[in-house]
């Protein structure tokens, strides 16, 4: 490789790692709760601020156990302070893999108070998957709840 190639290489990378802590710094730290909706077959969760790979592989891993124990399930996803993901969390396989055997195995996703950015790709989404998918505002949700725990 030519010097200048190095060269080139090398700035990329360190740009591209700028970009990436400057993302990471402007969000607060993400988390994950499980709540309890009293039914192994509904999952519900909460993500918080810019969430990160351990806590979508933590979700993953109890999503791919229900998916084990039940032929289909339904998810409730509450988001009111949700800033997105980390670039490693967008990218966990097991993540990946959770969200592709979703297609198959969750009947009804309800997502509570979602970014604007989130809630179009939802109502998008639900024209093209095969997931019947709504959202509700934060206001809504023993409404969703409902709904969500009527898809079995």
């Amino acid at each position: 490789m030519r010097d200048g190639a190095l060269l080139k290489l090398a700035g990329a990378a360190a740009g591209a790692g700028f970009l990436l802590w400057l993302a990471r710094s402007r969000h607060p730290d993400g988390w994950l709760d499980r709540l309890d909706t009293g039914d192994s077959s509904v999952l519900a969760f909460e993500l918080g601020g810019h969430v990160g790979q351990r806590e979508i592989r933590a979700m993953a891993e109890t999503v791919l156990q229900a998916f084990r124990r039940h032929d289909s399930i339904d998810m409730l996803i509450l988001l009111p302070r949700f800033t997105g993901l980390t670039p490693a969390a967008a990218l966990d396989m097991r993540g990946l893999q959770a969200s592709l055997l979703s297609l198959g195995k969750v009947r009804r996703y309800a997502v509570i108070q979602p970014p604007a950015w989130a809630g179009a790709m939802i109502t998008l989404g639900d024209w093209l998957i095969p997931v019947e998918a709504r959202t509700f505002r934060l206001r809504q949700l023993p409404q969703a709840h409902r709904w969500v725990s009527a898809g079995g």
